[in-house]
């Protein structure tokens, strides 16, 4: 059994930057034209996507989430009452289902930083429509560690289902990009569960996703960024931090989180998720959560 002491290492080092967005929260187009600005430079996201894509910090904590992950799976399988799903321990009678893990796409599975590089360097914003022109090119690569870890988990006979916010007419080319990195996904179950791809799967709410996977398999694992990956929980930063801490057991062992400094419902919780303010008004109001 992985030692607690592990565990809460693993968890002070990530859960700081854990992120909880849904995650089509930016947007790039396919045609790039860089600029060097002080715009540019000044740009919010700067250090962040850099810290993704150039940190070695960064690459170490997703190999280690990982690393754990796959660890804890050795006692997840032996024990047929561990189930990382809120929603299964409510429904119960879930002892002798197949065993299943639940991952996020976006900065859990597939790294969009290059996407968000693009905003940093044409200083756009996000839509609908460049996001899915970005998904569409099914370029985006995998987190370090990821691959391994979905490998492993199929080779235990284990299905690996991938819940995502991306929304239902993304599901090919999220499909594809997944394929074309090695990814098990499986032929015989629809394991690409995106927003939309049912009526009652319109929000952001990963809730009912999770339910209908449990009311199936046995959920050994959640993989994810964003607190919304694990459990549904608005609210202020305070608020956030206190339902994460409910479940302080679980993080490590059943929820492996991911970081991402970039963007995420954090980042929304610190000025209300009040969208209708401007990128100023928003910025003061993070300016002014900052404690010294």
């Amino acid at each position: 059994m992985i030692t607690r002491v592990f565990t809460c290492l693993l968890i002070a080092s990530l859960f700081a930057f854990g992120s909880c967005t849904p995650k089509a929260e930016l947007a790039k187009t396919t045609t790039v034209t860089t600029t060097t600005s002080s715009t540019n430079a000044q740009h919010d996201n700067l250090n962040a996507v850099l810290w993704v894509q150039t940190a070695a910090e960064y690459t170490g904590l997703t190999k280690q989430a990982y690393t754990t992950g796959q660890l804890a799976l050795d006692e997840a399988l032996e024990d047929p009452m561990w189930t990382a799903s809120t929603e299964q321990l409510n429904m119960g009678g879930f002892e002798d289902l197949p065993p299943a893990v639940i991952l996020d796409v976006d900065e859990t599975v597939l790294d969009n930083s290059a996407f968000q590089a693009r905003l940093i360097q044409t200083g756009q914003s996000y839509t609908s429509a460049t996001w899915a022109a970005w998904t569409a090119e099914e370029a985006a690569p995998a987190i370090p560690g990821a691959l391994n870890y979905c490998k492993e988990a199929a080779a235990r006979g284990i299905t690996v289902f991938y819940v995502t916010n991306r929304k239902a007419p993304e599901e090919s080319a999220t499909r594809n990009n997944l394929k074309k990195l090695g990814f098990p996904v499986s032929e015989q179950t629809d394991v690409i569960i995106t927003r939309g791809e049912k009526p009652e799967w319109s929000s952001s709410n990963k809730t009912p996703r999770r339910e209908s996977i449990a009311k199936r398999y046995r959920i050994l694992q959640l993989v994810g960024d964003n607190l919304g990956d694990f459990i549904e929980a608005e609210g202020t930063p305070s608020e956030r931090v206190a339902a994460a801490n409910r479940y302080a057991d679980y993080w490590g062992m059943r929820w492996i989180v991911l970081p991402n400094p970039t963007y995420g419902n954090w980042e929304g919780a610190l000025f209300g998720n009040d969208r209708s303010l401007s990128a100023e008004q928003q910025r003061i109001k993070k300016v002014g959560q900052l404690r010294n």
